[in-house]
């Protein structure tokens, strides 16, 4: 019975036709290896020729008796007919190609008819898996009607258990579960044709993008979205390749299904996400996204906040103050090395200040023209860009002085010069704009000249006179600046003479013992002033006066003095032409004609007290240290109060006079009283007048 069975088995699954070859088949990892014998030994050389569905091959020649046919999962059934050298008998078999769809977890069930069923021992299911391992995993009895489970996860469906027709189930299937599936009596029927391929979808691994991120602007950017397929077994998965989905910021790009995406690189994709899935059946997990990094240098410089530019395009400073801070920025990738310096117009170089974009305030000079932000590619060592701040520093410095061509004159400097040469004065006033420079006069500050296009101010007096000598002042102006001045003082060296712009006055005088006096104005111009004792007063005989007091009073300006003598006449009315003399030279002469009345005693007190009260109403105009007195001062046991309230009231002169300035008509009408008065005192007091003249 056995026998029986094996030859019909045999048989039938040696399916010949033409009778003198016998063809089989076997499923090996995805492909079909066609086998062949032959009764005649000798042969060795076959005509091949295979039909994929129902595309036929050209007769092929083949040495040997096997013929591999590559990817049978791609076609549903695949022939062969082979036919011996010389022989035209046709020797045909069919190998068709059963597949089945499942996905893991899924539940499915694999049939297939058998050739038959034996009637003795089990009916054997076989799985091979991936490395063409074959593994027993079902026993079918037929004849005890039951059957035996490798795994729990199977369940034989088939019913009777001998029929033919095998079905069963595989429960929660994995990607372990795909492969070949068949049975039979013998091991090798593992292989044969007549199985079942089990395939097993799964999603395709998440992807992976790849590429060059850093792509210049302008340039092309691919980027590869890799992915593999989980999908068993893999001779079936190698045969359907993923297709791919592209997104940008989680917006699918429509016509873009290769795993490589080519994009032309600008700006903008520096704010654009990419990502991709991919596809077999099922649809993987997206990708983590990337994002291009384009490289680009920047076209300009931003400076903020914006400088306050002028009209001339620069920022206008004064000199001391600060500017800034400033911030340079430049669209740039990789961002730019930025940093700032600054020019300094005396050498035309620039320096540091700062290495960093940000620009901190400073404080400013007239020496820094400009800053300069500088921006540096790093990946082109020959790329900058720069952008500059221009400035105008604004300053104004103390005016400098020069008379004659080479001698300076400082602040509150006296210059003496002489009567009747020339004066050159140069006022330089270096400023930022050129300022308006100014030359004053006295404390009208009278303006006798100016300049505003130049930095120098130069003045001529050709021929000096004594009425030049006044206090002068160099300023210079600039809108927005502080005013800068400097003063000083023109003294004219000139020779004594009378002031012709005044007169000299006789006034009546007093009578000392049996003498009578007369006391005499005469108004002189000279510098430096005139010394007292110079003074000589002659009578008509040409007899000097001996006993003579001179005082000199200093006036409104510093060349004009007022001499005031008190002049002893002789005994002996004497009357005619009286001379002074300075020096030996004649001053002026003046003619006494007649006698004046002598001043009483209460005149005496009252020309005391006028004299007093007039001075100390009228010396603001005065200078304390140009009026000197020469006065007397009684033993304190002596002296009356008329002479105490002098002290007085002379020592408030002297502590007030500093700020007032008598006027001229004023001054002089005191001055006549209290020089009367007091060479009456002196006369009257001789012996004690040297004492008093110290202590005052």
């Amino acid at each position: 019975m056995n026998t029986l069975l094996l030859v019909a088995f045999v048989g039938f699954f040696l399916c010949v036709k033409g009778g003198t070859i016998s063809i089989s088949a076997k499923f090996i990892s995805g492909d079909v290896l066609f086998s062949w014998s032959s009764y005649s030994y000798r042969e060795n050389t076959y005509y091949v020729r295979i039909t994929r569905g129902d595309n036929a091959d050209p007769w092929d020649r083949v040495i040997g008796t096997e013929y591999k046919v590559k990817d049978a999962l791609l076609y549903d059934s695949i022939s062969i007919i082979v036919k011996g050298s010389g022989d035209s008998t046709e020797n045909m078999r069919t190998f068709k190609v059963s597949k089945v769809d499942s996905s893991v977890g899924d539940s499915v069930n694999l049939s297939w008819t058998a050739p038959y069923f034996p009637r003795v021992g089990s009916y054997t299911i076989y799985h091979t898996d991936k490395v063409n391992r074959s593994t027993s995993i079902i026993q079918v009895y037929g004849r005890w009607g039951r059957a035996i489970l490798k795994r729990s996860r199977y369940e034989y469906v088939s019913r009777p258990y001998n029929s033919t027709n095998i079905t069963f189930e595989i429960r929660d299937i994995t990607a372990d579960d795909a492969g070949y599936y068949n049975g039979g009596f013998f091991a090798e029927d593992a292989w044969s044709d007549g199985g079942v391929v089990l395939i097993v979808h799964n999603k395709p691994s998440k992807p992976n993008i790849q590429g060059n991120l850093n792509i210049t602007v302008n340039s092309s950017s691919e980027l590869t979205c890799s992915s593999n397929s989980t999908t068993a077994p893999e001779y079936y998965a190698r045969l359907h390749p993923l297709s791919y989905t592209w997104y940008v910021n989680s917006t699918r790009l429509y016509g873009e299904t290769d795993n490589t995406l080519r994009l032309r690189v600008t700006r903008n994709h520096k704010y654009n996400q990419y990502s991709c899935t991919a596809r077999d059946k099922l649809e993987s997990d997206r990708s983590d996204p990337v994002r291009i990094n384009p490289m680009y240098t920047p076209d300009t410089l931003t400076v903020s906040p914006r400088p306050p530019f002028n009209l001339n395009n620069k920022v206008s400073v004064k000199e001391g103050e600060s500017i800034g801070p400033y911030t340079c920025t430049a669209d740039c990738n990789p961002p730019c090395d930025i940093s700032w310096k600054y020019k300094d117009v005396t050498n035309g170089k620039f320096f540091d200040v700062a290495s960093t974009a940000l620009l901190d305030s400073h404080i400013l000079n007239r020496s820094i023209v400009l800053f300069r932000c500088l921006a540096k590619y790093s990946l082109d060592n020959d790329f900058k860009i720069i952008k500059n701040i221009d400035l105008d520093v604004l300053y104004l410095d103390e005016p400098q002085l020069v008379y004659n061509e080479n001698a300076p004159i400082y602040s509150y400097q006296e210059v003496q010069v002489q009567e009747m040469t020339s004066l050159h004065l140069y006022c330089h006033v270096n400023g930022n704009p050129n300022p308006t420079i100014r030359l004053h006069r006295s404390v009208n500050a009278n303006v006798i000249a100016e300049t505003n296009g130049t930095k120098w101010l130069n003045h001529t007096i050709n021929s000096l006179q004594c009425s030049d000598t006044d206090e002068y002042t160099c300023s210079g102006d600039s809108t927005g600046l502080p005013s800068k001045k400097i003063v000083f003082r023109i003294n004219v060296i000139c020779d004594l003479r009378l002031n012709s712009n005044d007169k000299v006055e006789l006034m009546k005088g007093f009578k000392v013992g049996s003498q009578r006096t007369v006391i005499i104005n005469v108004p002189v111009i000279a510098y430096p002033p005139p010394v007292t004792s110079h003074f000589t007063w002659i009578d008509p005989e040409g007899q000097v006066i001996k006993d003579t007091n001179i005082v000199l009073y200093p006036m409104h300006e510093l060349y004009s003095h007022l001499i005031t003598s008190v002049v002893l006449l002789p005994e002996v009315e004497h009357y005619g032409e009286y001379s002074v003399q300075y020096n030996g030279k004649p001053l002026t002469k003046i003619q006494i004609t007649k006698r004046d009345n002598i001043l009483s005693e209460s005149e005496r007190k009252s020309t005391l007290k006028i004299v007093t009260t007039s001075h100390d109403e009228t010396r603001r105009d005065v200078k304390a240290n140009e009026f000197p007195f020469f006065l007397g001062q009684e033993n304190q046991n002596v002296l009356d109060l008329e002479i105490e309230k002098l002290k007085l009231e002379n020592r408030k002169l002297h502590e007030e006079i500093q700020r007032t300035q008598l006027e001229k008509e004023t001054l002089q009408a005191a001055r006549n009283l209290y020089n009367a008065k007091l060479m009456l005192i002196l006369k009257e007091n001789k012996e004690i007048a040297p004492s008093i003249v110290g202590q005052l």
